[in-house]
């Protein structure tokens, strides 16, 4: 729930603070509640106070409320819309115009659909760093609130020394100061107890990564176990492979060599044969050629006898 903003009158020189409500004040503490949960809701008297008789004091009491709150919703991880624009309004009326202009800039950070009404409050109440775009969303430093100057005014300087003179008052603050030691010591015993628990869960996760490692460095001891033995059996294989390769080759070599003896011999026999025919045909043509000229010769010599014939006869007639 959104939370209307109090605007503030600030044209006079002096500072002096002038207040102007949007809502009625009881709507105004329901809504502010909303986000400034734990804070204006137990201590609601520094808004009521300040609108009740608006001064620099009750203003500056306002504001470290706000600032409070905002811690508050930090710590709680929950950031409203609206708490950083209306801090920075209440820082901008005390003169604070650098951090206000950071709020309104917290504020755009956090809900860029307020740009344009944030523009506005930048315009109004921090016109000369309407342009500085600066922000910071870290905590707030209470301790920074006190170096804040404000004027008292009469009433409340008497007031004030009439407290201080009040032995209930006095009671009041030492009491308030025990409780703020107990707190600190509390805070400080909760946050020891949170350090240790942190402590633990660290050592619990640094155990739980050291046996994560150990798991798996005893994995790839067995994957390189693995590796090796796979690689071990594959070296056999590829030896008994080889092995049977060679004899393979060597009964390849061997049938081939055989063979190449058979296909030699086989030749050998051919030639062989192919010689003998050889010599028959040449025996054959001897033969014929004998005959042939056993032939001729016979053939000559009945042509010489009866050429010897003739010439006789010749002869004889002669």
């Amino acid at each position: 729930m959104r939370l209307p903003f109090i605007f503030y009158d600030t044209n006079r020189k002096d500072m002096s603070i002038r207040k102007s409500i949007l809502l009625p004040l009881a709507a105004t503490l329901l809504l502010t509640a909303c986000y400034n949960e734990g804070t204006l809701v137990n201590n609601p008297a520094p808004l009521m106070h300040y609108q009740h008789k608006p001064t620099q004091v009750r203003l500056l009491a306002l504001c470290k409320t706000y600032a409070e709150a905002i811690n508050n919703n930090l710590d709680a991880r929950v950031i409203h819309p609206g708490q950083y624009a209306d801090y920075g309004i209440v820082l901008a009326q005390l003169g604070c115009l650098k951090q206000a202009n950071v709020m309104f800039n917290n504020e755009k950070t956090f809900f860029p659909n307020s740009s344009k009404y944030v523009d506005f409050l930048k315009q109004t109440y921090t016109p000369k760093l309407a342009a500085d775009n600066h922000f910071d969303t870290c905590k707030i430093d209470l301790k920074s609130l006190d170096t804040i100057k404000v004027e008292y005014t009469p009433e409340e300087l008497a007031q004030q020394q009439q407290l201080e003179a009040d032995p209930e008052y006095q009671k009041m603050l030492k009491q308030q100061q025990l409780e703020e030691k107990e707190a600190k010591v509390l805070a400080a015993k909760k946050a020891k107890a949170e350090r240790a628990k942190a402590k633990e869960a660290e050592r619990k996760a640094l155990a739980k990564e050291k046996e994560k490692a150990k798991r798996e460095k005893a994995e790839a001891k067995k994957a390189e176990q693995r590796a090796k033995e796979e690689a071990k059996k594959a070296a056999e294989r590829e030896r008994a492979e080889a092995k049977k390769a060679e004899q393979r080759a060597k009964e390849e070599a061997k049938k081939a060599e055989l063979e190449a003896k058979r296909a030699a011999e086989k030749a050998a026999a051919e030639a062989k044969k192919a010689e003998e025919k050889a010599q028959k045909e040449a025996e054959k043509a001897a033969v014929k050629a004998q005959r042939e000229a056993e032939k001729a010769a016979k053939q000559a010599e009945k042509e010489a006898k009866r050429a010897a014939k003739n010439q006789s006869a010749e002869t004889q007639e002669e």
